[in-house]
């Protein structure tokens, strides 16, 4: 017989709570809010295949390349034989940067500056459901990737700088408004942008859920008062849960619990478990997130 190990509760345990705090510790104000003069756009930018020569040359080089939350697109070149840098990074400011080191190597950096590691970030998303794309959510900051990185390099999407995106008619084209006037237009359609969306999106709520409630149990007055425009994913939020009970850091722990002994079973057994439907419906917001 199989047993879940006390072990495993205490890591996932640890591992929740690491994420609250340094969720905390390193998320900044937004460089968008009203009253604040310190972070404004000097230019707006276009950004498609036909501007990258152009992006290319206006680029600031860096060797070793540190992205924080005012970057909105991190652009992976490596597939392009023409060009010696790997990665472009476009900053809310207008600035271009750009570097030979490639965007999971940059990603990678990152992820230590924050103290959150991109793994636990994934394992937490699979008992949500998202086995493939896995975005990178940690407090107010939402970077989403195009594509799966276990082997490749990807471009990645600050989602929490998306106001609004459409498809162009009659192409295979997105195009992403971004706060400070800023225009993103990608090459794929729109349902793979809407498929990265809503992964973000089921990722921001449940961790905004622990956080507020973790929050209540050891400062009841605690309140965010931040002034901007929504987001596009709080925007939907909003909608979606309205009248919902609030989701508690117990009932996400005791999930993800159930979730990793079935992991266990079925690694022993060496097949899926037939009743993992009934499991994944005891997530309170399986309904709202098919």
């Amino acid at each position: 017989m199989v047993q879940f190990q006390k072990d495993d509760a205490i890591h996932i345990y640890k591992d929740l709570t690491a994420f609250y705090t340094n969720s905390l510790l390193h998320d900044e104000s937004p460089p968008y809010a009203i009253h604040s003069n310190t972070y404004k756009s000097r230019r707006t930018l276009e950004i498609n295949t036909e501007t990258l020569t152009r992006s290319l040359n206006e680029a600031i080089e860096q060797s070793q390349l540190l992205i924080s939350r005012h970057s909105f697109y991190i652009y992976d070149l490596s597939s392009n034989t023409e060009s010696e840098y790997n990665t472009l990074v476009f900053q809310l400011s207008g600035e271009i940067l750009k570097s030979k080191e490639t965007t999971s190597q940059i990603m990678k950096r990152y992820f230590d500056y924050r103290e959150v590691d991109y793994a636990f970030i994934k394992h937490f998303g699979k008992t949500l459901g998202i086995t493939q794309r896995c975005p990178y959510v940690v407090g107010e900051t939402m970077f989403a990737p195009d594509k799966g990185t276990a082997k490749n390099h990807s471009s990645w999407i600050a989602f929490h700088h998306v106001l609004y995106y459409e498809e162009r008619a009659s192409s295979q084209l997105t195009c992403l408004k971004i706060r400070e006037l800023h225009e993103l237009t990608l090459p794929f359609p729109r349902k793979k942008v809407d498929d990265m969306f809503m992964k973000t999106s089921r990722l921001y709520h449940t961790t905004k859920a622990l956080s507020t409630d973790l929050q209540n149990m050891f400062a009841p007055f605690y309140e965010e008062n931040r002034y901007e425009d929504l987001n596009i994913v709080k925007k939907e939020l909003t909608s979606l849960t309205a009248g919902q009970t609030p989701l508690s850091l117990v009932k996400v722990f005791d999930y993800m619990s159930l979730h990793r002994a079935n992991e266990i079973l079925q690694t022993v057994l060496g097949e899926d478990n037939p009743y993992l439907d009934e499991i994944k419906a005891l997530f309170p917001y399986s309904i709202i997130f098919k």
